[in-house]
């Protein structure tokens, strides 16, 4: 079955490709519908003069001020992500059927998840460093120089990529790419900066967690073990540069400090074409009697990935075993798009909102926050009058006093 499978992929690659797009989409509409604005969000979009913060107000203005307006960016990064992750695997994995399996292993990380569907940096990280990648293998240097300029205005968050292509430059002994590679992230340090103030602290084992949160555990133990393969004895190209750059980078720093991760986690789960040649290069030069163990451990990767995954998508649906909903691990994402849609049913033209960050985040909604206002919502555990359900549990409750 697994060969019918893989021969039928193989003669329809334009159709297996679509096929996976149209299921993650499906699943990511899903998701986009069971959210609601964070304050993070809330504050890119009303705040920040960043560029995903013109990006997802452009997408409103045309669209109108909802949820899928708000995010339907991410989503055609993480769309246009999957495709140049499929482009470029070309260049580092020789059968279709290993080139499938890396944008299905794309796709499953808890952390591509969250970068197509939640504002931020991430996705728009992620989708122009695939592109440079791709211009890059593909010598199109005519587009691949404007690019590599071009993205330094966008965000300081490529510093790391401007990192990894100076030390791949070196490697290579380009020196026209090192220079410019050299250049660019100069500039980047010295016009966004990289904070290194406060007191000393480590955060390296919570880095770690996170990381292991990100790829999930057992990706992320081959993830670090593909790194250092590849660093003591096989070919070392472009994509493991940046893949090591950044991660080597990230700990080093942990152990002084805490740090952004997006600036870094963007650079590292685009590691799946290395994985998966490191995996099948293993298994592939082994006699089948001696494949078990690989065998097994594919299936337990699977079997994880796809409920971690899952939990991801239907993640409302644990608001039923919780006594405490504030502590669902993404309450942050929700409660603001129904309490919104409760207090305009109630009629209120104006409120005083006790909680500034849900008042941010309600004023996306449409509802006019004012701190003149004699309505003030505050949050209640009696007489509530608004009250906020997921799959039938409470999971919020509010009052007006005026």
């Amino acid at each position: 079955m697994i060969n019918s499978i893989r021969e039928s992929a193989l003669r329809h690659r334009i159709l297996t490709i679509t096929f996976i797009c149209v299921i993650e989409l499906a699943f990511l509409l899903y998701c986009v519908s069971q959210l609601s604005i964070s304050y993070y969000e809330a504050s890119i979009f009303f705040e920040k003069n960043s560029a995903i913060g013109y990006i997802v107000r452009a997408s409103c203005a045309i669209f109108g001020q909802n949820d899928f307006a708000l995010r339907a960016p991410m989503v055609i990064f993480h769309i246009l992500s999957v495709i140049l992750l499929y482009k470029i695997s070309k260049f580092y994995l020789k059968l279709e059927f290993d080139r499938v399996v890396a944008v299905v292993l794309f796709i499953l990380l808890p952390g591509t998840l969250a970068s197509a569907i939640v504002v931020n940096n991430a996705g728009l990280c992620i989708m122009l460093t695939l592109l440079a990648l791709y211009l890059f293998h593909t010598d199109r240097k005519i587009l691949f120089y404007p690019l590599f300029c071009a993205i330094f205005f966008i965000d300081g968050d490529f510093l790391m990529l401007y990192l990894a292509f100076f030390i791949y430059a070196m490697y290579r002994k380009n020196a026209p790419l090192a220079w410019m590679s050299a250049l660019l992230f100069l500039l980047s340090l010295y016009v966004f900066g990289f904070d290194t103030s406060g007191r000393p602290s480590g955060h390296f084992v919570d880095t770690f967690g996170v990381f292991a949160a990100v790829f999930s555990p057992f990706v992320f133990v081959f993830f670090v073990y593909t790194l250092y393969r590849i660093w003591i004895k096989e070919k070392k190209e472009l994509l493991w540069f940046i893949c090591i750059s950044s991660f080597c980078f990230c700990m080093v720093v942990s152990i002084r400090q805490r740090i952004e991760l997006e600036e870094f986690l963007p650079f590292c789960i685009i590691a799946t074409p290395l994985m998966v040649r490191m995996f099948f290069s293993s298994y592939r030069v082994r006699l089948p009697q001696f494949r078990k163990k690989y065998k097994i451990f594919t299936g337990l990767v699977v079997v994880f990935l796809g409920i971690n995954w899952l939990c991801l998508v239907f993640n409302p649906i644990f608001y039923i075993f919780l006594n405490e909903p504030a502590r669902h691990f993404a309450y942050k994402f929700h409660v603001a798009k129904e309490l919104a849609g409760e207090i305009k049913a109630a009629g209120y033209q104006d409120i005083n909102v006790e909680n500034q960050r849900l008042g941010l985040r309600l004023k996306f909604y449409g509802v006019n926050v004012s701190s003149k206002s004699r309505n003030l919502l505050v949050s209640s555990d009696k007489n509530a009058e608004f009250k906020i359900e997921k799959f039938g549990k409470e999971i919020a409750k509010f009052e007006v006093k005026g």
